[in-house]
């Protein structure tokens, strides 16, 4: 009950599932990119040896929701998605999206282990 009031106000704009979905489909660009594209980051090389797109899965972590932040202005919400080889079960790192109150990407990180 009291989660459904917090989503009704921080999720005016896009629900909680848009968001979810933009940052995997922006997940999944950035990925696409460093192993079959141009990788114009040149990430390819921070992951492990022999990695593949194929062996990479990913795990929503956590949604939190940022009321006062030294990094941003405004209320903001963070959507946190880990990303594990699937083989292993290692954890090769982390991805983040912050969208603004107005669901606006505002941050992308990607922290790689």
């Amino acid at each position: 009950m009291l989660q459904d009031k917090i989503e009704s106000l921080i999720f005016q704009n896009k629900t909680k599932d848009q968001l979810i979905e933009e940052t995997i489909t922006s997940l999944n660009g950035l990925l696409t990119d460093i192993f079959t594209g141009d990788d114009i980051n040149e990430l390819k090389k921070e992951f492990p040896e022999g990695v593949q797109l194929e062996d990479i899965s990913i795990q929503l972590e956590a949604v939190a929701i940022y009321v006062n932040s030294k990094e941003f202005d405004v209320p903001c919400v963070e959507f946190l998605i880990d990303l594990i080889q699937e083989k292993t079960q290692l954890e090769l790192g982390s991805y983040s999206v912050i969208y603004d109150e107005k669901s606006v990407q505002v941050d992308e990180i990607l922290n790689l282990f």
